[in-house]
């Protein structure tokens, strides 16, 4: 009989704390770590040679939105093959339970507008063999899983399922209503929900929209109602409230302010979203992290995820909700059920007059570089428009003297919406915005939002780009520091004890690779097509890992996946029955 189930043997241990690394040895034993040290002599069932590579703990993301492709894709691409193997789902008060029969439909339409599910997808692949969230947990926790699962109760279907779509948009619950809200939110975190998730950022400038245009149920909640359904977390004393309340210019983070005074004193953690960078407003990272810092010196419990990423977004008109969905005329093009109804309206001289108007008041809306810094990848089979592939929408307004709306639209127009942009960078270039946020002890960078906008983006490869720019490039963080980014900090900031550092005792989630093997490439995304039904998605070309292992069994090796689905659901709550 073998000592160990596996050894790792020689690679450069980085444990995730922070502290030096070193050339060890690491012993697994039912997925678990349970010796470090010089291992020689030692038996195993399987041993990997590690020597002259790293050997770190898993990337931990904790923003999500795999809820559907989990029943279709175990590994969740492409956050799996990056490194990923333990994510947080159902974020910003969007997921799939609880819903009544009745409510199917209508909850993946929602799940299309607001996260870009489609729900084609959907149809194709959930078993709905769940009403109530804890029946939703028990089919999550049966389904063959590439890595591990964490998930909240989404607040927009609690509310609907409790009071109907309409009463949920138009007043407050009842003093029943509230307490079977309670009730339900206890039960959820009963079953295994980290707790609470919700957007809250209000009616304007919020991208997240219904079926029918109008904001969610939890952007109209006023700050009473809010207070309320928290309150059941807090009187509890346990699990996260994860709360989108402010992107740059939009929304209000006072709600967050309130929530976690209401938590103070408790173990409940509060998760503000989000913290971006921005070449454009690099006095904005000072200002946010002023006020986290003041939250922290009044005692809150509050953590702040911040998207730090070199990614970008594709896709034509229809998809620019991703990199500006905060102004009304791309909400209002968003709305739209066909290509011909989009026709209609971007032809219409009263809305391209609204929207310039709009924008020329507004300007860019994220890191992305707004309007102004998407590039032109296609323009279809019009050959006249083809003198403007490469260029960015800027650049023909100037040359051609043009207001910037009205050649986005003039250009979407003339196509029949074939034309196809790249948007910059959502995050700053400039690199010291985001290490000034990552030195911060509060703030956890990633959030890959891996899940949703398929058909514009995938982000499951901030880890491996951070790695490669902050460690490899421009040699501004050791790979120690990295990793405690990576794993250990967003594991304590989703309450998860046992994750994120290798350690004797905690979960094997293990990834091995050579820092100059990593890559990831910036020119475009591939299009790949393993969505239900054969359907595409946009991938990032990135990766370089030499082994990923998830609690103590290899899922990938040199970026392939191997078929293994020992990825477990996590819980942090306790049953309190």
């Amino acid at each position: 009989m073998s000592d160990f189930d596996t050894i790792i043997e020689g690679g450069y241990v980085v444990d995730g704390t922070g502290c030096p690394g070193a050339y060890t040895d690491i012993a697994i034993t039912n997925g678990e770590i349970v010796e470090i040290g010089n291992l020689k002599g030692k038996s195993a069932e399987n041993r990997i040679l590690a020597e002259g590579k790293i050997v770190a703990p898993g990337h931990i993301t904790e923003h999500t939105h795999y809820d559907a492709a989990i029943f279709w894709d175990p590994y969740c691409s492409d956050s799996g093959e990056n490194g990923i193997t333990t994510i947080a789902n159902a974020n910003c008060g969007f997921g799939l339970a609880p819903v009544r029969k009745t409510d199917q439909e209508r909850c993946m339409q929602m799940m299309e507008t607001t996260e870009q599910i489609p729900v084609a997808h959907q149809r194709a692949a959930l078993p709905w063999n769940w009403e109530t969230f804890p029946e939703y947990l028990d089919v999550v926790r049966n389904q063959p899983k590439g890595l591990n699962v964490s998930t909240y109760l989404p607040l927009n279907p609690l509310i609907i399922y409790v009071m109907g779509i309409e009463a949920a948009k138009t007043r407050r619950p009842t003093p029943e209503e509230m307490t079977e809200l309670h009730k339900l939110i206890n039960e959820a975190m009963d079953a295994g929900a980290l707790g609470i998730s919700m957007s809250v950022m209000g009616a304007e400038g919020n991208s997240h929209l219904d079926v029918d245009g109008s904001p969610m149920p939890t952007d109209v909640l006023d700050e009473h109602t809010i207070l309320e359904l928290t309150r059941a977390v807090v009187e509890r004393g346990e699990g996260v409230i994860q709360m989108l309340s402010q992107i740059v210019m939009f929304g209000d983070r006072s709600i967050a302010e309130k929530v976690a005074e209401q938590a103070k004193g408790t173990a409940v953690r509060i998760i503000h979203n989000v913290f971006l960078t921005h070449d454009l407003l690099p006095q904005m990272v000072d200002e946010d992290l002023a006020w986290l810092n003041a939250m922290r010196e009044k005692g809150y419990n509050i953590t702040a995820g911040a998207q730090l990423n070199r990614g970008w977004i594709e896709g034509g008109l229809r998809e620019l909700d991703s990199a500006a969905g905060q102004l009304n005329g791309i909400r209002r093009i968003s709305a739209c059920s066909t290509d011909e109804e989009v026709l209609e309206l971007i032809r219409q001289p009263e809305f391209v007059q609204d929207f310039s108007e709009e924008y020329a008041n507004s300007g860019p809306s994220n890191g992305a570089a707004g309007l102004e810094g998407q590039t032109v990848l296609d323009v279809g089979t019009n050959d006249t428009l083809k003198k403007y592939l490469g260029k960015s929408l800027g650049e023909i307004a100037t040359e051609e003297s043009r207001d910037i709306v009205e050649v986005l639209l003039t250009l979407s127009s003339e196509t029949e919406l074939a034309l196809q942009l790249k948007s910059g960078c959502i995050s700053a270039e400039d690199s010291s915005q985001a290490l000034k946020i990552m030195k911060n002890s509060y703030t956890v960078p990633g959030g890959s939002d891996g899940g949703a906008h398929t058909k514009s983006f995938g982000m499951g490869h901030y880890p491996t780009d951070l790695l490669i720019r902050f460690s490899r490039e421009e040699k501004l963080m050791s790979v120690e520091e990295m990793h405690f980014q990576l794993a250990h900090k967003p594991a304590r900031s989703l309450l998860i004890k046992d994750r994120g550092t290798l350690l004797p005792g905690f979960k094997a989630d293990i990834i091995i690779y050579d820092l100059d093997e990593l890559f990831f490439d910036r020119e475009r995304y591939d299009i790949v097509h393993d969505m239900p039904n054969g359907d595409w998605r946009r991938k990032s070309r990135s990766g370089g890992y030499s082994y990923i292992i998830v609690n103590g069994a290899v899922t990938h090796q040199n970026d392939k996946p191997n078929g293994n689905t020992p990825g477990e659901f996590i819980q942090v709550t306790r049953n309190l029955g």
